[in-house]
């Protein structure tokens, strides 16, 4: 084998954006294939940093694409619509364990989320979170909202809300335990879907249809997850066998056809990722 290869990813996906970056090299379509050349290039570099091929089952989530896919043996069984984090919450590149599946779930609000959204909430009405069903705790004694003294420091304080159609994480989080605080959940912001650009998250990825997600992590069918949730109580539900979620970022990448398509570069990353391979280059070729 030339040592050349040992290097390049056997994953299929990689040979074909290798076909499309030679068609593009080789097309003569001038400087309108030369955004296309350089995402697929982002492309292949970034697929360097996955494995060499995805395992049996797996979740994969594109960011650009704003959508999330489970593959089972080989195939793409399963897809639907995210919703991936703002600009200023974006969502992170990684991969992780799917573990769990938690149904009618509570959210735990983050502190950043108190201080920055809901503290001038507070200010208008100090009892808006009484209002919208919130539990608030401090020092781990529950009390109203509005009598809460909302000066001291945010570590006493503790703000939940209850499970529910309407909490924002809707009736259930797929969860895989990672750094960044990320997991896939349901939402009862549903309008958010019909948009083009969906970056509206705090980080996590919201899916459009997440009972079916669920179902295809648990093996399972979306009538054994409409039982669990029409329980009403908060429910954990290990996997029956966990699995690995990528939660990538391309701006090119094959459909299972092989096709490529294209999508824009939300978050600005492809530049930083091009740089980077032009200064190794650079640096290679003065050794």
């Amino acid at each position: 084998m030339p040592i050349f290869d040992r290097f390049m990813p056997s994953n299929p996906k990689f040979a074909q954006l290798a076909a499309e970056l030679h068609y593009l090299k080789t097309s003569g379509q001038g400087s309108g294939a030369a955004a296309n050349i350089d995402k697929v290039t982002v492309a292949m570099e970034e697929l360097r940093w996955m494995p060499q091929e995805f395992p049996q089952r797996y979740v994969f989530i594109n960011q650009p694409a704003y959508m999330a896919y489970y593959h089972e043996n080989g195939q793409m069984t399963f897809s639907t619509k995210a919703v991936i984090g703002q600009q200023n919450h974006q969502t992170n590149f990684f991969d992780a364990t799917i573990k769990t599946v938690e149904f009618n779930p509570d959210w735990g609000v983050p502190q950043s989320i108190i201080k920055n959204e809901m503290l001038p909430k507070l200010k208008r009405d100090p009892a808006y979170l009484d209002k919208e069903g919130y539990v608030v705790t401090v020092k781990g004694k529950q009390m109203p909202s509005a009598k809460v003294d909302w000066s001291q420091p945010l570590d006493n304080i503790g703000v939940v809300q209850p499970p529910g159609p309407d909490n924002a994480l809707g009736q259930l989080k797929i969860l895989f335990p990672n750094a960044h605080a990320i997991y896939m959940h349901d939402t009862p912001a549903r309008g958010k879907f019909a948009s083009q650009d969906r970056m509206f998250s705090h980080g996590c990825v919201r899916l459009e249809d997440p009972r079916g997600m669920a179902a295809a992590v648990l093996g399972n069918t979306v009538d054994f997850v409409n039982q669990q949730i029409a329980g009403g109580e908060k429910k954990d539900m290990p996997v029956p066998e966990q699995m690995t979620v990528y939660v990538a970022y391309f701006t090119a990448w094959p459909k299972e056809d092989g096709t490529v398509q294209y999508f824009d570069d939300i978050y600005g990353r492809d530049a930083q990722t091009l740089s980077a391979i032009a200064a190794t280059s650079s640096s290679r070729a003065q050794s």
